[in-house]
């Protein structure tokens, strides 16, 4: 009978990992359960996702990015626990193994964690003051592999959206948290209108986190969509649109984009990895929410130079967005990008790496 590896989370990233790792477990012979949201409620029970980890011979577990967004991944590694089966934790981000520091939500896991994958060495050897017993193995992030090969050409990305030459895309990706996007979008707005003095056009496109439920918000009286976004649309002073990915993801339009202004998002990586200069927009709100969720106030692209920090000031932003749109301004960063995000050698070794540790922890089961 094959080996069953259970692998458990919410969140739209590692959803999306598991659904890459799943079929290269497959051809190695393992029966393989997926329980997987891709960042929207899970379909099956609590009790389901415990009965199946209960009885696999590995489970693997997300770490979703706050306690309720957790539960699946909790209920899976309690049940794993109890039954004496091996179970650990994969990490997508830099420093993702804060989610099971003290006092935040896998910390009850921890202790028993029999591995760490991680997006590389040298951040998931820092995972040993929480993960006391695993095995930490810098697995990288399949998805950040797949960034240097985008979806679309640039010429296919802005025709799509209907984007001039001459027109400056400017891509805002949103997260789960309606009160921060709002802020960003706000502050941009302003900001890129006060560049259109200098001869510059612009189409600022909004990207909808696939984990975001403010879309789908309804009035409690009338029962009628809130349609909040598009509020805050209808008062932009430069052309802006939302997109869903129904349309495009944020990812899919990185390469054909001239600037990507976010914060702690994966597309700030994507863009390294795509050479398209890259902002980072640090209001107060959201380096808070930031140290809550990984214990850092900084974004891992920020720390690495792949993403220039600006804090909540639209004359700095303004000024740092004309200049990253020029060869000289930009050269600096990317070289930088080029350094630290190469195009990969050849695709999959990621995946490769991560059912490699797998499978070697079923052979000492």
């Amino acid at each position: 009978m094959p080996k069953k590896i259970v692998l458990v989370t919410r969140d739209a990233a590692p959803s999306r990992c598991f659904k890459r790792l799943e079929p290269v477990l497959r051809e190695r012979g393992f029966d393989v359960v997926l329980f997987i949201g891709d960042g929207k409620p899970l379909a099956e029970t609590m009790d389901e996702i415990g009965f199946a980890a209960s009885h696999a011979s590995v489970v693997v577990l997300g770490m979703s990015s706050s306690a309720e967004l957790a539960r699946p991944e909790i209920a899976a590694g309690e049940a794993a626990k109890r039954a004496g089966v091996p179970y650990g934790f994969y990490g997508d981000v830099s420093r993702c193994w804060g989610r099971a520091r003290s006092g935040a939500w896998f910390e009850g896991l921890a202790s028993g964690a029999a591995f760490y994958f991680g997006v590389t060495q040298e951040d998931t050897d820092t995972a040993r003051e929480v993960f006391p017993s695993a095995k930490l193995i810098g697995t990288g992030n399949p998805l950040r592999e797949e960034m240097a090969f985008p979806h679309f050409t640039r010429e296919e990305v802005r025709a799509k959206l209907n984007i001039a030459p001459e027109e400056k895309l400017v891509l805002v990706p949103g997260g789960k948290f309606a009160a921060g996007n709002l802020s960003m979008w706000a502050m941009i707005m302003d900001s890129l209108a006060s560049l259109t003095n200098y001869d510059l056009r612009f189409q600022l496109v909004l990207a909808i986190h696939p984990g975001d439920r403010t879309p789908y918000a309804l009035d409690a009286a009338s029962k009628k969509e809130m349609v909040l976004y598009d509020e805050l649309l209808s008062c932009s002073p430069i052309p802006a649109r939302i997109i869903n990915k129904d349309i495009l993801t944020a990812s899919d339009i990185v390469s054909g984009a001239d600037i990507v202004v976010e914060w702690g998002s994966s597309i700030g990586i994507e863009g390294a990895y795509q050479n398209v200069p890259v902002i980072s927009l640090g209001l107060e709100i959201l380096r808070r929410r930031l140290e809550r969720a990984s214990d850092v106030r900084i974004p891992e692209a920020v720390n690495a130079g792949l993403s220039e920090l600006v804090s909540a000031d639209t004359n700095k932003l303004a000024d740092t967005i004309q200049r990253l749109l020029t060869p000289d301004g930009f050269a600096p960063m990317r070289e930088r990008q080029q350094k630290l995000c190469p195009k990969p050698a050849e695709r999959g070794a990621a995946l490769r790496k991560i059912a490699d540790a797998i499978e070697d922890l079923t052979k000492e089961a």
